[in-house]
């Protein structure tokens, strides 16, 4: 059990020194892709030309990443505070919760990366054919039952600055899209995404493969859900 534990403890700290430099090294990051010629900057299409499987290693990571989110994370995201001492909490010491905080901001990554590739593209062919792109990996990622990935590629096609370019999209079949907003439309509590994740559920006790046993939640809705149960 020790041993178990050792590993369990150092395989987390190895993962918090890298979202540390991944932190430290996304300013870096940013100021190079704006220094960068246009003509040598690659785009996501080029780097993974099949939405499977760039809905596949989303899938990974997105995997990894809620592996390291404690229990205790969420303890501490929700703690109260001590009735009799607004300044004090219920516990002596709150322990970070940087892994759960770390997985909401891959959520608002993932998304700005979907805006980013779409509205780099300079004609509007091409800006065309990447949202058809993140369309199609959206759905893979619904088939899959991946919902926090698609919900990021819905919030990053949602965008102000892609969704005001409206001959772009005039040449986006968009049907396909329209039926993955629906599908995680907020209305009635998202009720329609509520559904669709009871049906993911559902396979996944019943299901014969790794493949088929995958459920990952919209993960903001699932932090509100656990808030307002904790309050009731």
């Amino acid at each position: 059990m020790m041993q178990c534990l050792i590993r369990k403890l150092a395989a987390l700290s190895q993962y918090e020194e890298v979202l540390a430099k991944i932190s430290s090294t996304s300013t870096d990051r940013l100021t190079v892709l704006k220094t960068k010629p246009q003509s040598i900057q690659r785009d996501i299409i080029t780097v993974c030309n099949d939405p499977y499987t760039l809905a596949q290693q989303l899938t990974h990571i997105e995997l990894e990443r809620l592996n390291y989110i404690g229990p205790e994370e969420f303890v501490q995201a929700f703690v109260q505070k001590d009735p009799l001492d607004n300044d004090k909490s219920c516990y002596s010491e709150r322990k970070k919760t940087r892994n759960l905080e770390a997985y909401v901001e891959w959520f608002n990554r993932l998304s700005y990366l979907v805006a980013t590739e779409i509205c780099m593209p300079v004609k509007k062919k091409h800006r065309a054919r990447m949202i058809e792109y993140f369309i199609d990996v959206a759905r893979e990622c619904f088939n899959i039952g991946n919902f926090n990935s698609l919900m990021a590629i819905i919030s990053g096609m949602n965008m102000s600055p892609v969704s005001r370019l409206k001959k772009t999209w005039a040449k986006v079949k968009t049907a396909k899209f329209d039926i993955l907003e629906h599908q995680m439309d907020p209305s009635s509590n998202f009720y329609n995404y509520r559904t669709a994740l009871r049906g993911a559920a559902q396979r996944s006790l019943t299901a014969h493969s790794s493949r088929e046993k995958i459920v990952i939640p919209f993960f903001s809705l699932l932090i509100k859900d656990i808030y307002f149960l904790n309050e009731g």
